[in-house]
């Protein structure tokens, strides 16, 4: 018997050879053009602005339809505030830039500062560039990620769409470093919780050489990205890790029927910057006893101290040039020319030629003479930069200049003072102080030449004060009468004439915007002998108006107040605005530091501020009888006095930076229940959601394409990553559409309160307080009970709500709008035009 043969058959090898073709993505078909080669590129993020985002996305994909075109003041925006230092530099690569719009994918902005694509770059050209930003289905936006997958041949052919088995896209968190980029992947525990941990590298590799990871199936990874995931879950070192995928939201071919899509393989789906899924605190600060938890705490504290505190140098050389604007434009004198200097040095040398009898030092008690005119005119400055008088003159917009203030104030003939050399020693035994004396008659001799040698010796300090070099002796003897807190004062003398130059400024545009100037609350004092309108809350409301007023060339823009002329100001409108410009520019390059010590902890920011009153006392006591600075309107809690005085200070080689540090990570081990436990549980217990606006993403997409023939496998191609974007917050002003709150009809209300019974209505709001809240709802409205008939648990309906809401909330904005800190509200009321009718 023979048998028979077997049937044909294909055999598949039990090892697949995966195909040489080399796959890549490009730009969808519809965004660039079809006569040229297609390159690699990233995939493009699509806004739309109607939920219905998806048929407005098939139109454009079929050419039927342009995609809605981006804003720049909108669509664009500054990098969040956590990933710029305390220097105001970024802290990510310079690899990370947005994408450049065509001219027809935007819409056409003007502005201060602008790049050469038509995107804003910020509050100057130092700051880092502006980024993508996206919106949330809050804001009535919506978000899609479209890529061509080609294979790299001749004739550059597309990828046949049978051959898709799966594809998505995934969305990354920058991790702030500037090694090169390193980006966070969402680890999901369950469906509500997840954490980003570095699990691959900017290559999606799990480790250097090997290859792009699998989305649906993480293997392989490094030893460090393996204890944190243990950490995750919770697992003991040696435990298996379960089955790790990354979070991936899957994409679809375009139909054929969209244009040409039939002729292109286009992946595209919705891209979701939005989660209720919660970030799982990775510190896990309170976990462990108290004294482990109280240990942990003082080391995370002592840690981010030191790397904020390693920042002082380069916030100093950022702050040094805003700082000698501030100064040349307030208070400096004119530095003193070479001839000047020379006929000064001849009165000098003539005055030592004759000393008086018994002086064994005359050089010496020249240098002090001349130390004692200088402290003399930083009092004479003092007395005027701080007068009623002053700051009136500066309401009605009479700024002095820095010459004017040093003429003004007598600093220019303090060496003429009664008095002023009598602390000198005096050896000669005669009667009357010699030494003054012999002082007193050169002054009166030649006042001009000591003007000039206290001048030259006020720029001899103040250039070494700013260069952070040792305080140099005069260059007649020596001297140490003028110290560190004498050249602060300097400085908070320049602070209160920004703050001057800022009242000139905001009561001007008080005149315009309400026909008066608003004196009274300009320079009103409030609880403890404070001014309530302080520095920053003139600059904040100054800035708001400026940037509209900016914005008048622009018919969508512009502001709905008559133009400002600041005529009260004249000529000296630019110096004015300079020294404005100046103090934000100064304040900005603190902010960072601000927040950085704000999250090195609570005890991190009691040590700022229990440091503050004594920085103030030793520098008002460089000056006899000087009153709180508080008085004057200037915070050392506010930047920029903070930064350029406290902490870190300009010259923040005075500061004590290891004390500091060491007391506010002593707290918590002294405290550990009081300040530790409490501290970082509510660290721990911050809602974090995965998606939020201090963080950067991006987004890469992947497709599975199976092989040409059975004996090649699967194939997984990535995308390069999208440009990188920032996320709007729920809040954010830029992306709010308008709402309408519908007030009731009151005649209607009325009319329609006999048919609620028969219309079987319930229009009432039940008002629920959680047990234990210690709220008792039915006591609060114990005069709207019914006294006959049933028990009754009463309401009140939703109209009634709604009345009681609105008069609410005029009367507290009618008092808020009072208060100086709150006049900015006014800013974001909405008028719309009408026709009058009428007178």
């Amino acid at each position: 018997m023979v048998a028979k043969a077997p049937p044909a058959r294909l055999l598949i090898p039990a090892q697949r050879r995966p195909s040489r073709e080399r796959l890549l993505a490009a730009e969808p078909f519809f965004l660039r053009d079809l006569a040229q080669v297609p390159a690699e590129a990233r995939p493009r993020i699509l806004s739309f602005e109607t939920d219905g985002f998806m048929d407005d996305f098939l139109t454009a994909a079929g050419q039927a339809a342009p995609l809605p075109a981006l804003r720049p003041w909108r669509d664009w925006s500054e990098p969040p505030d956590g990933l710029i230092d305390a220097a105001g530099a970024a802290r990510y690569p310079a690899s990370l830039t947005r994408r450049a719009p065509q001219p027809d994918e935007r819409e056409a902005a003007t502005g201060p500062v602008m790049d050469d694509d038509g995107v804003p770059h910020g509050d100057s050209s130092t700051t880092p560039a502006w980024l993508r930003k996206l919106y949330l289905p809050l804001h009535e936006r919506f978000n899609l990620i479209a890529f061509d997958l080609v294979c790299g041949a001749a004739g550059w052919p597309r990828v046949a769409r049978s051959r898709i088995k799966g594809s998505g896209a995934i969305i990354r968190r920058l991790v702030a470093r500037t090694d090169g980029e390193h980006w966070g992947d969402w680890i999901a525990l369950d469906d509500k919780h997840g954490a980003w941990i570095e699990v691959l590298d900017a290559s999606l590799r799990p480790a250097p050489g090997a290859a792009p990871a699998d989305p649906a199936a993480l293997t392989g990874l490094s030893a460090a990205a393996s204890v944190k995931l243990h950490a995750l879950f919770g697992l003991v070192a040696d435990a298996p890790l379960p089955a790790i995928a990354l979070t991936s939201q899957p994409l679809n071919l375009v139909p054929p029927s969209a244009g040409q899509a039939a002729e292109h393989c286009t992946l595209f789906g919705y891209l979701p910057v939005f989660s209720s899924a919660r970030e799982v605190s990775a510190e896990r600060l309170a976990a462990g006893t108290i004294a482990e938890i109280a240990s942990r705490m003082a080391e995370r504290t002592r840690g981010r101290l030191d790397t904020l505190f390693a920042t002082a140098a380069s916030l100093r050389s950022a702050a040094r040039p805003h700082l000698q604007t501030l100064l040349d434009d307030s208070v400096l004198p004119a530095r003193p020319g070479a001839v000047e200097v020379t006929t000064a040095d001849t009165v000098a040398s003539g005055l030592l030629a004759a000393p008086p009898f018994g002086l064994s030092h005359p050089t010496d008690a020249l240098a002090q003479g001349i130390d004692l005119a200088l402290l003399q005119a930083l009092a004479h400055l003092w007395a005027k930069a701080t007068s009623a008088a002053t700051a009136n003159a500066d309401c009605n917009g009479s700024v002095l200049s820095a010459a004017q203030l040093w003429s003004q104030s007598g600093a220019d003939t303090a060496a003429s003072t009664s008095a002023v050399f009598d602390s000198l020693p005096d050896t000669s035994g005669l009667p009357g102080n010699q030494t003054a004396l012999w002082l007193a008659a050169s002054v009166a001799a030649s006042p001009a030449s000591w003007s000039v040698l206290v001048r030259r010796r006020l720029f001899q300090l103040v250039d070494a004060w700013l260069a952070g070099s040792a305080l140099p002796p005069p260059p007649q003897g020596a001297s140490s009468l003028v110290t560190e807190n004498h050249l602060a004062l300097l400085v908070v003398i320049a602070l209160l004439r920004l703050r001057g130059g800022r009242l000139a400024l905001m009561a001007s545009i008080n005149r315009k915007l309400f026909g008066d100037d608003k004196r009274s609350e300009l320079l009103a004092i409030g609880p403890g002998g404070k001014l309530e309108l302080g520095l920053a809350a003139l600059g904040e409301q100054i800035d708001a108006v400026l940037a509209q007023e900016g914005s008048r060339d622009d018919p969508q823009a512009t502001p709905p107040w008559p133009a400002l002329a600041f005529t009260e100001i004249g000529a000296d409108l630019p110096r004015v605005k300079r020294i404005h410009q100046t103090g934000q520019a100064l304040a900005q390059v603190y902010a960072g530091f601000d927040a950085a010590l704000a999250a090195a902890g609570t005890s991190a920011v009691a040590q700022r501020d229990a440091r503050a009153a004594s920085v103030e006392t030793a520098i008002a006591g460089a000056i006899s009888s000087a009153p709180s600075l508080d008085a004057q309107g200037l915070d050392f809690l506010e930047q920029p006095a903070c930064g350029l005085l406290m902490l870190p200070a300009f010259r923040f080689a005075q500061t004590p930076f290891a004390t500091l540090r060491d007391a506010a990570a002593a707290s918590y081990t002294s405290q550990p229940e009081a300040l530790a436990l409490p501290e970082a549980r509510a660290i721990d217990a911050q809602p974090r959601l995965r998606f939020d606006a201090e963080h950067l993403y991006a987004a890469w997409g992947w497709a599975r394409v199976a092989g040409r023939t059975p004996c090649e496998p699967d194939r997984l191609v990535w995308t390069l990553r999208s440009e990188p974007f920032s996320i709007a917050d729920p809040t954010d002003l830029l992306g709010a559409r308008p709402a309408s709150i519908q007030m009731p009809d009151i005649p209607r209300l009325l009319r329609d309160i006999p048919r609620i019974a028969r219309a079987r209505a319930r229009p009432f709001a039940g008002i629920a307080a959680p047990p234990g809240s210690g709220v008792k709802v039915g006591d609060a409205m114990a005069d709207t009970r019914r006294d006959f008939g049933l028990g009754m648990i009463c309401n009140f309906g939703i109209p009634i709500l709604t009345i009681c809401a609105l008069i609410l909330f005029n009367i507290i904005f009618s008092i808020l709008i009072k208060l100086p800190a709150f006049s900015w509200m006014l800013f974001l009321k909405f008028c719309l035009p009408f026709p009058k009718r009428g007178p």
